[in-house]
């Protein structure tokens, strides 16, 4: 999967109507999916946590781990996030090692057919199709790799998939994920699952008190779901890794964004300003972010014209545009043609929220 040019959303679903709900799920596991997911992408550098940081990850996987990696799966390889069923299934919180234990006594062929169900449009492939690809049936793994070809690469992970014994399939998997996890992903895990689970609880407390668009709205920094779109139900789960992308998928009728932990979750320092005041502050800095937001206040444009707009390539644009998405200044529609949007009144919301932290030092200081 490459990261290169790309508007800062990985949409991997089909096309939300009346009587929408929506839930929060907080899975530690998921992150460590994710990790693996991302650490061959080509370009991180738009990532929070950067290419550095996936690097150093990277150079503490032994070898024998970096083989049952490559025998599980291709290089940039999508099925880690159909793990995410697997994932989902398990209790609210549950560590990445009882997330490994349930998979241990998971049967093989239960884990494959998740991972396959997980990509597999049942509008194209029926579930007989599905289940004969799982037991081995070879004209029934052509029909489910064929209607995976659209999407790129997937169609080569899953014939990798299929091209090995269910059972070995397992044990190297789980020899993977063991080995990734103790080497390089343990020593961070709690720090990751400290601002996960504190970032799912207060989407949690949001989903009482707001409408559900407008919970998804916050939750992803701006995206919104055009009215009749087709989900009935959207499940939230955080990561800490992927910050500042969404990954969008889906689970039939279910909608699932994993979102980026917002800013004030990732530290507990009492003395740190809000990292959201400071990319606010950051993005108000570039002329041509200033540029969009006024362009924008005038009404929602398509990608294609705030590039239009601004005379500059698609990727300059797309980088200010993650840019202020991160900062919560601008929001993007999911419909039929994606379009940006001013969020109004968060300026002023920065400019308070600054002031406020300024002053709150000078009435400790005061107090001392």
């Amino acid at each position: 999967m490459t990261t290169t040019n790309q508007p800062r959303i990985r949409d991997l679903t089909r096309p939300a109507p009346k009587g929408l709900t929506v839930s929060v799920a907080s899975h530690p596991a998921t992150d460590l999916l994710l990790t693996l997911m991302a650490l061959d992408w080509d370009d991180l550098t738009d990532y929070d946590l950067g290419q550095e940081w996936f690097d150093e990850l990277r150079s503490k996987v032994s070898e024998p781990t970096r083989d049952a990696l490559n025998a599980t799966t291709q290089s940039h390889s999508k099925i880690w996030s159909g793990f995410f069923k697997l994932v989902d299934g398990g209790p609210e919180g549950e560590s990445v090692d009882e997330f490994l234990a349930r998979l241990e006594t998971t049967g093989a062929t239960e884990i494959r057919r998740t991972l396959v169900g997980s990509f597999v449009d049942p509008e194209k492939v029926d579930k007989a199709t599905v289940e004969a690809a799982v037991t081995g049936d070879e004209a029934s793994i052509e029909a489910v790799i064929s209607c995976c070809a659209e999407v790129a690469d997937l169609a080569d992970d899953l014939r990798k998939l299929f091209s090995r014994n269910v059972e070995d399939g397992k044990r190297d998997l789980l020899k993977a994920l063991r080995g990734f996890h103790t080497e390089a992903f343990a020593p961070i895990e709690a720090q990751f699952a400290g601002a996960i689970e504190r970032d799912a609880r207060a989407k949690q407390a949001m989903v009482a008190t707001m409408s559900p668009e407008r919970v998804i709205e916050e939750a992803t920094n701006g995206i919104t779901i055009e009215p009749g779109s087709g989900v009935r139900k959207v499940l939230l789960v955080p990561t800490a890794v992927l910050r500042p992308w969404v990954l969008i998928l889906e689970d039939r009728e279910t909608r699932i964004f994993v979102y980026p932990v917002a800013d004030e979750h990732m530290t507990t320092d009492p003395d740190a300003p809000s990292p959201w005041i400071l990319k606010t502050y950051k993005a108000l800095s570039d002329e041509k972010r200033i540029r969009v937001l006024r362009r924008l206040a005038a009404g929602p444009a398509s990608f294609q014209e705030l590039v239009e707009h601004l005379d500059a390539a698609k990727s300059t644009v797309h980088h200010h545009l993650r840019v202020l998405r991160s900062a919560r200044l601008v929001r993007v529609s999911l419909g039929a043609d994606k379009e940006y949007s001013l969020r109004r009144g968060v300026v002023g919301e920065a400019a308070k929220a600054l002031e406020e932290f300024v002053e709150a030092g000078a009435s400790r200081d005061e107090g001392e």
